[in-house]
C-alpha cells in the first residue's frame, strides 16, 4: 500500500496510476485523492480504504461496461464517505442532525471541492435508487453467477429458464413497474393465488408452484440485499407451499425389468449407447445426467471392484454436492460399460436420450403403466435396496441423496457399497 502513498507539503495524498484493463472506462492516467492527514500510520489506515473504493469503482465500470446505474451510484458514495469515516446519509438526515456534525462534514468537503463525486458523498447528494420490478431479473442474474460454476450451457438453460418463467409470470400479476420496497404480504398471496388457480386447471403441478414461489423469493431477495432494501421477504412468503401430489413417477417391477427390459430383443430398436445407458441405469440407479456426463476417466473397469466415479468437473455440475459419489458395477451396469468404456459420447444433454427412450418405450408397448419413464429405473433401484434390506444410509449413499441423519466419517467403502448392489444386481445372457 506504500506504493500508493505520496506526500506534499507535509500531507499525505493517495496517488495510482490507472491500470491498463480498466484505462478505456477511466480515461484519467492517475488516481490522486487528498488524506488529509500528515500522520503516515493514519495515510497508511486511509489509503487501504480509498484503495478498496476505488478497486470497486473499477470492478462497477468493467461490469457495466463504462455505464454505471443508478445503484452503482449510490453504493459508490457510500464508500466514498466511508473513505473520510463518515456514514453515508441523506441530505435530509443530515440536516437534522446535530451542527457540530455538519460543520464536521462540510469541513471535509472544502478539502475536496474540486470533487463532485466527494460532495454527493459527504453531503448526502445520491438519493437512494428504487428498483423496479422489471430490472430484478436483470440485476439478479450477474449475482447468481458463482451458483452456475461447473455447469454445461444446457444445465446453465435449465437453471436459468424456469426461474426466468416464475419471474415473468410475478411480474404479470402484481405489474412490471411495482417497487421492489414496496412489496407486501398481499402481493405475494396474490401471486401464490395466480399460481393456484393455473393448478386448478392443471397447467401446472403443485410441485412446479412451489418452485415458482421458491425462485421469486430467491430473486427479490438477492436484489433487496445487493441494494440494501429493507424487506424481509423470507416472511412475506412463509408458509405459502402448496401441498405436494403423490409422485407420478411409477417403479417398474424388478422382474419386468430383468424378464422385458433387459432381456432378449426388447431394446433392440434403439441406438447401443441409448440401449446400454438403460443397463447402465438399471444396476446403478445414476441420473441420466450423470451417466451422461461420465468421462473415459471417470469409468473404472480395471481392479477387483469395477465403479463408475459421478464427479463435478469444469463445465459439468452436479444436482447437489451430495451428488458426487462412487458407484460399483454389477450385472446389467457391468456389462453396460464394458460396451461403452469411454461413456455416452453421442449425447450432450440428458434431455435428448431422455426423450429418445421414452418415446421408444411408448411406442413399443413397454411401459405397464403411462406413469412410467426411464427415470423410474431410479425409483426401481432403490425399491430393490430397501426389499433386501440395506441401511438408509447406503441407500442415500448408492442415490447420491442427502443422508437424513448427522453425517460422520468418510461415508460407505467401496467394497460395503459392492456387497450390497451384488445381491440385487440383474442377470445378463450375452
Amino acid at each position: 500500500m506504500t506504493d500508493y502513498l505520496m506526500q506534499r507539503n507535509g500531507v499525505y495524498y493517495y496517488r495510482r496510476r490507472v491500470p491498463d484493463y480498466v484505462a478505456h472506462y477511466d480515461p484519467r492516467t492517475f488516481v490522486r485523492s487528498s488524506l488529509q492527514t500528515r500522520d503516515r500510520r493514519e495515510a497508511m489506515r486511509k489509503a487501504i480504504i480509498h484503495n478498496d473504493f476505488i478497486e470497486e469503482y473499477w470492478r462497477s465500470l468493467i461490469r457495466h461496461r463504462g455505464e454505471l446505474t443508478p445503484q452503482t451510484d449510490y453504493k459508490l458514495a457510500v464508500k466514498r464517505a466511508q473513505t473520510f469515516n463518515l456514514s453515508y446519509r441523506s441530505a435530509v438526515e443530515i440536516s437534522e442532525a446535530p451542527i457540530e456534525r455538519i460543520v464536521n462534514r462540510i469541513t471535509h468537503v472544502t478539502r475536496e471541492l474540486e470533487s463532485k463525486d466527494t460532495v454527493k458523498a459527504v453531503l448526502g447528494g445520491i438519493n437512494k435508487p428504487s428498483v423496479k420490478l422489471k430490472d430484478c431479473l436483470k440485476q439478479y442474474w450477474p449475482l447468481a453467477e458463482i451458483r452456475l460454476v461447473n455447469k454445461s450451457d444446457n444445465q446453465i438453460r435449465k437453471w436459468r429458464n424456469p426461474r426466468q418463467a416464475a419471474f415473468l409470470f410475478f411480474t404479470d400479476v402484481i405489474g412490471k413497474d411495482r417497487r421492489v420496497e414496496d412489496m407486501q404480504r398481499a402481493d405475494i398471496l396474490k401471486f401464490q393465488g395466480a399460481l393456484r388457480e393455473r393448478i386448478a386447471k392443471r397447467e401446472i403441478l403443485a410441485n412446479t408452484a412451489n418452485k415458482s414461489l421458491g425462485y421469486v423469493k430467491d430473486i427479490l431477495s438477492c436484489v433487496a440485499l445487493e441494494n440494501e432494501i429493507d424487506v424481509n421477504f423470507r416472511a412475506l412468503f412463509e408458509d405459502l407451499k402448496f401441498k405436494m401430489e403423490k409422485n407420478s413417477r411409477q417403479p417398474f417391477e424388478a422382474s419386468y425389468v430383468q424378464n422385458t427390459l433387459l432381456k432378449g430383443n426388447a431394446l433392440a430398436g434403439l441406438n447401443d449407447e441409448a440401449r446400454m445407458l438403460v443397463f447402465a441405469m438399471s444396476d446403478t440407479g445414476a441420473r441420466e445426467s450423470e451417466l451422461i456426463g461420465l468421462r473415459r476417466q471417470d469409468i473404472i473397469l480395471t481392479g477387483d471392484i469395477p465403479f463408475i466415479w459421478i464427479q463435478p468437473y469444469e463445465g459439468h455440475a452436479l444436482k447437489t454436492p451430495h451428488s458426487e459419489r462412487k458407484i460399483p458395477l454389477v450385472g446389467a451396469s457391468l456389462h453396460a460399460f464394458q460396451q461403452q468404456p469411454s461413456g455416452f459420447t453421442r449425447y450432450n444433454t440428458s434431455d435428448v436420450v431422455s426423450s429418445t427412450i421414452n418415446k421408444y418405450l411408448r411406442e413399443n408397448d413397454l411401459k405397464p403403466s403411462p406413469k412410467q419413464t426411464l427415470y423410474s429405473l431410479r425409483h426401481t433401484f432403490k425399491d430393490r435396496l430397501r426389499d433386501i434390506g440395506a441401511p438408509e444410509e447406503v441407500i442415500d449413499e448408492l442415490m447420491g441423496h442427502k443422508s437424513r441423519g448427522p453425517k460422520y466419517g468418510r461415508g460407505h467403502l467401496l467394497e460395503k457399497k459392492y456387497e450390497w448392489l451384488k445381491q440385487i444386481a440383474f442377470e445378463i445372457t450375452k
